[in-house]
This record gives C-alpha cells, sequence and structure tokens, in this order.
C-alpha cells in the first residue's frame, strides 16, 4: 500500500529525504505552515560566539551583520549550517543531536566561560541556551513567526513536524489522530505531547540522514 507523508518544511529538490520518499513510492506533501517576520535588530558589541538557532535566523542575520573575524560561530544543526555556509561561513559548532537538552550541555562544554549572543525566533525555545550560564549569555531577537492561514493540509498516513510553531499550526487546521507523528526534536515532540498525542516519534538528530533512517525502520 502506498504510504503519504505530510512534512511541514518546503524541501528542496536536491534534498535527500524528498528523494528517498519519491524513490520509495511514497505520496508526498511538503510546505511550510509559517511566514517568517523579521525584526530590526542591532549587535553593538562583540561576543565570543554567536550561536543560530535556525536556518531562517541565519539568513536574517548573516545579510545585515558580519560577525568579527575573531568571532566564533555555532549552528543548531546542519541545515543551519548550510545556510551560515551560504555567506563563505564554516561555523565552529554544529548540533549533531535532536535532543536541545543534550545540545545545550554540549555547546556550554565547548565555549567554557565565553560569552555567546543566542540569535533566533522572538519567543522560541530557551532549552539550549538555559544550560549556559546567564553572565554569559545574550540573545538577540531576529524574526517573529506567524502561521499561514490560506492552507489546506491533505490526509496522509505520516505527519513530520519540523518545529513547535509549525506543530501548532498543523494543529489549528487538522488533527495528529490516528496518525504517525514525527518530531524534528525533543522541543517539537514535548509541545506535540502537550497537546495530547502521547506517541511521538524523534530522529536521532534533525539530520536528513537521520530522518530517512527513522523513516526506512517504520
Amino acid at each position: 500500500m502506498k504510504r503519504s507523508i505530510f512534512i511541514s518544511r518546503k524541501l528542496a529538490a536536491e534534498s535527500l529525504l524528498l528523494g528517498f520518499l519519491n524513490e520509495n513510492n511514497w505520496d508526498v506533501h511538503h510546505q511550510s505552515l509559517i511566514k517568517i517576520e523579521p525584526i530590526p535588530f542591532k549587535i553593538e558589541r562583540e561576543f565570543d560566539w554567536i550561536f543560530i538557532a535556525s536556518s531562517n535566523g541565519a539568513k536574517l542575520l548573516l545579510k545585515s551583520y558580519s560577525p568579527p573575524e575573531n568571532t566564533r560561530i555555532g549552528v543548531v544543526g546542519e541545515s543551519t549550517a548550510k545556510a551560515v555556509k551560504a555567506f563563505g561561513i564554516f561555523p565552529d559548532f554544529v548540533g549533531k543531536t535532536g535532543n536541545m537538552n543534550e545540545l545545550g550541555d554540549t555547546l556550554a562544554r565547548t565555549i567554557g566561560k565565553s560569552s555567546v549572543l543566542f540569535a533566533g525566533a522572538e519567543g522560541g525555545s530557551e532549552k539550549i541556551r538555559s544550560a549556559i550560564p546567564a553572565a554569559q549569555r545574550f540573545f538577540v531577537s531576529l524574526y517573529r513567526t506567524t502561521f499561514v492561514e490560506d492552507v489546506s493540509i491533505p490526509a496522509t498516513d505520516f505527519v513530520f513536524l519540523t518545529s513547535p510553531s509549525n506543530a501548532a499550526s498543523y494543529l489549528k487546521k487538522a488533527s495528529l489522530k490516528g496518525k504517525t507523528v514525527i518530531a524534528i526534536g525533543n522541543t517539537t515532540q514535548e509541545y506535540i505531547q502537550s497537546k495530547g498525542i502521547s506517541k511521538v516519534l524523534v530522529p536521532a538528530s534533525p539530520n536528513e540522514e537521520d530522518v530517512v533512517r527513522l523513516l526506512r525502520g517504520l
């Protein structure tokens, strides 16, 4: 029987995940359920590290700000690393897990007593930055998210949700009951579970290779 999946992210034509799904005859629906609204920002001092929490954040930050040469860059995962590399910057730290608590602990050990500026979404998760002592960490909002309203969500067997805000937007329009639900990481997993969906699968990391590995096992 042909399987179907909804993914709350627009996948590039060269996406490893999209390639796997197409090759295995899945019925694939992929689109973001949120809109990004940039927020004006200023960075008026230097930091030892800048940690970028999403590919959207990377694009918005680096379009208008050039980090000093001695500032080290950390990113949440491979997707964000790719967005940073598009600006000719190679991250010094790339998260390798979808568990944001573990990622925060790893980042804390990596930066030691250095100062770090977290750059990301207004109202975003604090799981990673809460691992850093308050005196060392700073935060700048680059954007806020709003729901896409004019979207029709198809009925699918599988649903892969790529952020808490995408999960919230999905649940505003459709139900997850009776579906196999996959969350990109534990922050999204916990949000979905708080809405009454107890079984939520999480890949070993947000990287597409690990998402494909999870899907192969189902």
